[in-house]
């Protein structure tokens, strides 16, 4: 498991520490998706919160879990893109990328969780 704290790093060290753990325990996940999806999570956490944020990644069962906690309590907003606007495509880029994309709120703000399930071969 990987845990980094807002309080304890910059705001580039989550994709070099991401890249090193998914190549020990999760080499089968797709590092330049996995990292564009946290990338996006954690850049959201910085820009619409103002408290710390915490990103946890795990590997559970057949399962990589990234899980973004922020002290926000407004939910993400789902804009359809356009290609004349700045912003809003994140989320949809994210949802592309992960088997599963969920808002888990809680008292003290949220929880983003993204989920990618290992494909199995035959």
């Amino acid at each position: 498991m990987l845990v980094i704290d807002s309080r304890r790093t910059s705001a580039a060290l989550p994709r070099k520490e991401a890249s090193a753990f998914l190549k020990e325990s999760c080499p089968w996940a797709d590092e330049d998706a996995v990292l564009l999806v946290i990338s996006e999570l954690v850049g959201n956490a910085i820009r619409h919160t103002d408290g710390p944020w915490r990103l946890c990644l795990q590997q559970s069962g057949a399962a990589l879990v990234a899980d973004v906690e922020d002290a926000g309590s407004a939910m993400p907003v789902r804009v359809q893109p356009d290609a004349d606007r700045e912003g809003g495509r994140g989320w949809h880029i994210a949802d592309r990328l992960t088997s599963e994309l969920q808002v888990i709120p809680h008292d003290d703000g949220k929880t983003v969780r993204a989920v990618w399930h290992r494909q199995h071969t035959a």
